[in-house]
């Protein structure tokens, strides 16, 4: 088994998460595949940002919901980077999907601990419409979202989030359906990544940035390691 590897809000490193610029040269880079988070704005539409404030990436303030599109697209999604990447927008999914649509996995992150209604309908419709439901996992720590994105679609691949050291966590997710567990690079003992396996579902393993940790993971055989640093973890893959 060959574990993938995936760049973490893009992946790229030297340029600012979850920009169509960092998506371009994870691309670029060769990555297996990219992981991202989406959320809703004021007026429904689906756009790729880690947080639920606009404060850290952005050149605003408050919530993602509570801006629309036009407005959020009249700040940097850059700037707090660096200077250079000041003309970066927040790209909406589509935009996203646009750029990454070739490559083998595409981890679509849903991120509503707020409530943002119908944000699995508009991201399941975006699936279909780009035909790439066999390359997608969704992910989320909001696990309700999960079971109903397994309602609407059965065949799609739902990666269980998880932050803590969780006692059975492949019967949890075996239970309710999901296909992955998506665990903290520190909690993925090897006891817990065979049982996975034996029960058919992959272990996906964020956000693993240290050298050291990509060869102990690779050696582990998870499936796939999501990292910041692409080149890092395709050069120790190769």
């Amino acid at each position: 088994m060959k574990t993938k590897i995936i760049g973490h809000r893009g992946g790229a490193a030297g340029y600012p998460e979850n920009t169509l610029i960092a998506f371009k040269k994870g691309v670029e880079l060769g990555a297996d595949g990219v992981e991202f988070d989406v959320q809703l704005t004021k007026d429904g539409e689906v756009v790729v940002i880690h947080d639920e404030l606009i404060d850290r990436t952005m050149t605003g303030s408050g919530l993602v919901g509570d801006h629309t599109l036009q407005e959020l697209k009249e700040m940097s999604a850059g700037e707090f980077y660096s200077a250079d990447f000041k003309e970066e927008k927040i790209p909406t999914l589509r935009e996203v999907l646009e750029v990454v649509k070739e490559l083998e996995i595409i981890n679509i992150e849903l991120k509503n601990y707020l409530p943002y209604p119908k944000l699995e309908e508009k991201v399941l419709e975006l699936v279909d419409e780009f035909e790439i439901r066999e390359k997608v996992i969704i992910s989320s720590f909001n696990h309700y979202s999960l079971q109903k994105v397994k309602r609407m679609q059965p065949e799609i691949k739902t990666g269980a989030l998880l932050m803590a050291k969780m006692i059975n966590p492949s019967d949890y997710a075996f239970k309710r359906g999901f296909d992955a567990l998506h665990l903290h690079f520190l909690t993925a003992d090897q006891e817990i990544i065979n049982k996975s396996h034996f029960m058919g579902m992959q272990v996906n393993v964020y956000t693993v940035n240290f050298p050291e940790s990509v060869v102990e993971l690779l050696a582990k055989e998870v499936d796939m390691i999501i990292t910041d640093d692409l080149e890092m973890a395709l050069d120790l893959r190769d």
